[in-house]
């Protein structure tokens, strides 16, 4: 039997941790790859550029055993174009680097999310279902997929999970929302304001809102790696609820009031650097905060309007989920 070898691109990220202890408390040989110089995990770790496929071949005795790749690395960028180029770029070489390293590649599994249904550009059909039709390009995920069924002629096999807002614990990752809710309620508490839900009062009180766990997501990744299940599988806890219900237990664990809901951009307020914190020592803010510049990748799930359903510094909160569900009980 050959042994089944997972390569996890993008393993610093929320879903990509959780896939990882997934991964390896099944038994599987879990090897990483970031641009980080060390990995998160007690295997092999490849310190690579996605956009260098120079960088990349020179991986090859790394690449080699691998038969499964979870992907779930994102280059963000605000030019929709740009994005699904270098995204597309990116998945295109890995899978490139492991056929000239020998690899037998078995399966693609790749993270997509509520934008492949064109969340992100306002109103979309809710349920939204695996084969809806797609939005007028460009989007990142349609390149993935496209490259995904391409591949599928070569004889390997794809998933496609789309999860929602994923909510989990990463370490130094801004596109978590559990992070960024930590960090708003904290510049609260400092700067002694109350905890206003950063949206619209629509996005507040009547959207209905759907959470990914990431050990949920995760669970569906050893799923499909081991059941051989083909194609897009939307991932969800499969519960929704209103953040009307779940912010005033957000901001009680602050020890804050709740206010009115209050549309801001914290990358915008971030980046004016003007805070002023009566009882907090800046240096440590400044440690746990961030880059301020890739926290406006949140602002969307925390200010989506009346569309439809979705999206550790100290102190450190506890499990986000233990709170959402909290606020669903009650709603």
């Amino acid at each position: 039997m050959v042994d089944r070898h997972i390569l996890i691109a993008g393993a610093t990220g929320v879903v990509g941790l959780a896939a990882l202890e997934a991964f390896q408390n099944a038994g599987w040989t879990v090897s990483t790859l970031g641009c980080a110089a060390q990995g998160p995990g007690v295997g092999a770790h490849i310190s690579a550029d996605l956009l260098d496929p120079v960088g990349l071949a020179g991986w090859k005795e790394a690449l080699k055993p691998v038969t499964h790749l979870f992907y779930a690395a994102l280059k963000p960028d605000a030019d929709p174009g740009i994005e699904a180029d270098q995204n597309a770029a990116m998945l295109e070489n890995l899978v490139a680097a492991l056929h000239i390293a020998g690899a037998r590649l078995e399966r693609l599994i790749i993270i997509q999310g509520g934008k492949v249904y064109g969340a992100h550009l306002g109103v979309y059909k809710t349920p939204a279902r695996e084969d809806d039709s797609r939005h007028f390009p460009p989007n990142l995920y349609f390149r993935h997929e496209d490259f995904a069924r391409l591949l599928e002629r070569e004889g390997m096999r794809w998933t496609a999970l789309r999860p929602d807002i994923v909510i989990g614990h990463s370490l130094g990752s801004a596109l978590n929302l559990g992070n960024l809710i930590g960090v708003y309620g904290t510049l609260c508490r400092e700067t002694r304001t109350a905890m206003q839900f950063p949206g619209p009062t629509a996005a507040y009180r009547d959207t209905l809102v759907n959470i990914t766990g990431a050990e949920v997501l995760d669970e569906a990744a050893l799923w499909a790696a081991t059941t051989q299940a083909d194609g897009a599988f939307n991932i969800t806890n499969g519960d929704v609820f209103r953040w009307s219900h779940v912010w005033p237990h957000l901001a009680e664990w602050f020890g804050l009031r709740v206010g009115e809901p209050q549309p801001i951009s914290l990358d915008q307020r971030l980046q004016l650097r003007r805070f002023h914190f009566p009882r907090a020592d800046r240096r440590d803010l400044r440690r746990h905060q961030g880059p301020p510049g890739r926290l406006s990748r949140h602002d969307a799930p925390v200010g989506r309007g009346p569309a439809g359903p979705s999206g550790r510094h100290a102190p450190t909160p506890p499990d986000p989920l233990t709170i959402l569900r909290a606020g669903q009980e009650d709603g």
